[in-house]
């Protein structure tokens, strides 16, 4: 990798001081901004200049506003092109996409141009009719931008900036590929900003290929990103995990809980509900017009409680988050960084809250012993009445279910947005009751009279389940007793072309399975087993142009891509 001229860091300066077009001073001004963030600072120079830049800052330090301000500056007055923007900014998530075209809009008008958001999970046409109009910056995730290009609605010819937002989660998401396909097609030496919380070796191949004498600039560690936090780890009981997350729920300001996996998401969220706290999930499974509602909802302040996996851990800003709670631990420390990085923001305050099970306490230690952070242990949290809860702030929720916000429509929303499917009676009364029958056996596992009940009413169900396959053995036995009568009068086949006996056999088989379903193991497999292979290998081979074509531009300038499997765009 060539080696990058580094910027030493300089101090925050008046936005008015800068080469910056009046158009856009008085918007900052209108959003309340007058001096620059140190990142903003030491970045607009360059970027104002046309330099390649590599820029690595704490989470929250404003880099979304530095690259908008230059490309704006850049782009103010121009004429727009049909299908060829002048810009282009990639991001890793469609929520990061949404955030960083919200925050381009206001400073796009005030210089007479627009931008575009480009992002999978939602209407494809649409996207394509705007670009086709004329955009100077399009917004896009990678895989819906290189889509937009290989349907002929977008060319990459004209673009003088580009900007990779979050270079180094695009590497840990395999959108690497896409992003160098893109850049291919992108003319050589026009200006790359590369902008991340951590630069790591994972980029290294982007600015090998395709960046041109880079400024580095580096203003602080990625640990001192959680350097003004108060860290706190609640070694917790399993059993009183469910109780503990209520109370820091119940707790006054903004919460963001983050899970490991989606199911884990949509349950706490759930249980939340259930006892009175307004709570939504957001993950990556969930419908896009969902996921967008969710946020608006949580950033006008609807509902106090956001429960998210890791699609939220990057880039997003949501103003006045107090408290991040980590659910499940995180992994490691980047995750934690980031994860702990949705609070205090921008020089604010706020607490970052670990709930570790006895299995994780080692894991937990060495991540927060990476991340560079002394947190306040506190030890043995059986129960919610541990003094250390109500010192941060947790409180007991009121017990009664809430209305379910992701049955809500928040203003921000899509227009058209089905939330019919989740039903609109709050908490699901059916879950709830089942989570209180299963806490009910789990405790009557410690109390020896209710064990022995619960051990007579298995062994009466086994019974009852012995019973019930002598019955299925006899069916079985008079299916095939009818078989063979009917094969000695001299049976052939039937309209199905199944010989009766097979028809008798297949009959008794039913039988004997019981009343409990219809169709049993044998009909999933021939269901699951549909399809010819030919089929399967068309479908699978299916593409545009001709064998052999490989990575790079098409001849319109598009970047192309190998058939490749996807997760999601």
């Amino acid at each position: 990798m060539p080696k990058a001229r580094r910027s030493s860091a300089r101090r925050s300066e008046r936005f008015e001081d800068m080469a910056l077009p009046d158009e856009l001073l008085g918007v900052l001004a209108e959003q309340g901004l007058e001096s620059a963030f140190e990142i903003q600072s030491v970045i607009l120079p360059d970027a104002l200049a046309g330099r390649d830049v590599l820029a690595r800052a704490e989470t929250g330090s404003g880099k979304t506003l530095a690259f908008t301000l230059a490309m704006a500056s850049r782009f103010r007055g121009r004429k727009m092109h049909r299908k060829r923007p002048l810009g282009v900014v990639l991001v890793p998530t469609r929520e990061l996409a949404v955030q960083v075209v919200d925050t381009i809009h206001p400073f796009a008008r005030a210089v007479g141009i627009k931008a575009q958001l480009v992002a999978g999970g939602m209407n494809i046409e649409k996207q394509a009719d705007a670009v086709a109009r004329g955009v100077s910056i399009v917004v896009a995730t990678p895989g819906r931008l290189i889509d937009l290009a290989e349907r002929g609605a977008l060319q990459l010819d004209l673009v003088e900036t580009t900007v990779i937002d979050e270079a180094d989660h695009m590497a840990d998401l395999g959108f690497l590929p896409d992003v160098s396909d893109i850049l291919a097609a992108i003319p050589m030496g026009t200006q790359k900003m590369l902008f991340s919380a951590t630069l790591d070796g994972q980029v290294e191949q982007i600015v090998d290929s395709f960046l041109v004498d880079p400024v580095s600039h580096e203003t602080t560690p990625v640990t001192a990103a959680v350097a003004t936090m108060d860290h706190h780890v609640l070694a917790i009981a399993p059993t009183a995990k469910r109780e503990v997350t209520a109370q820091l729920g119940a707790r006054e300001g903004r919460t963001l809980m983050f899970t490991r996996t989606q199911l884990g998401a949509e349950r706490v969220a759930q249980e939340l509900v259930e006892v009175g706290i307004g709570a939504a999930a957001l993950h990556g499974n969930k419908q896009q017009g969902l996921r967008t509602n969710v946020l608006a909802g949580f950033r006008e302040g609807a509902y106090p409680v956001l429960v998210a996996t890791d699609v939220a851990a990057r880039g997003l800003h949501i103003d006045d988050v107090t408290m991040v709670v980590h659910v499940d631990p995180s992994d490691d420390v980047k995750e934690y960084v980031h994860r702990s990085g949705r609070t205090a923001r921008a020089g604010a305050t706020g607490s970052v809250v670990t709930l570790a099970l006895p299995h994780q306490l080692a894991k937990t230690r060495n991540v927060l012993a990476g991340a560079k952070v002394e947190p306040t242990w506190i030890d043995d949290v059986d129960s919610a009445e541990v003094p250390a809860l109500a010192e941060l702030g947790g409180r007991t929720p009121a017990g009664e279910p809430a209305e379910d916000p992701a049955t809500v429509k928040y203003k921000g929303a899509p227009r058209k947005l089905d939330l019919g499917r989740r039903g609109r009676g709050g908490a699901d009364a059916g879950k709830a009751e089942e989570r209180r029958a299963n806490e009910e056996r789990r405790a009557s596992w410690e109390d020896p009279e209710s064990a022995e009940d619960g051990a007579r009413s298995g062994r009466g169900g086994a019974r009852s389940g012995q019973r019930g396959a002598r019955s299925g053995q006899h069916s079985a036995r008079q299916g095939q007793g009818q078989a063979q009568g009917q094969a000695r009068r001299g049976g052939g086949r039937g309209r199905d072309g199944a010989a009766p006996e097979e028809r008798s056999r297949q009959d008794g088989a039913r039988s004997a399975g019981g009343t409990g379903g219809r169709g049993g193991a044998g009909d999933r497999g021939r269901s699951a087993g549909t399809g010819r292979a030919e089929d399967r290998g068309r479908s699978a081979g299916a593409g545009k142009g001709p064998a052999g074509t490989g990575k790079g531009r098409g001849r319109s300038g598009a970047p192309t891509r190998a058939p490749r499997r996807r997760g999601g765009r």
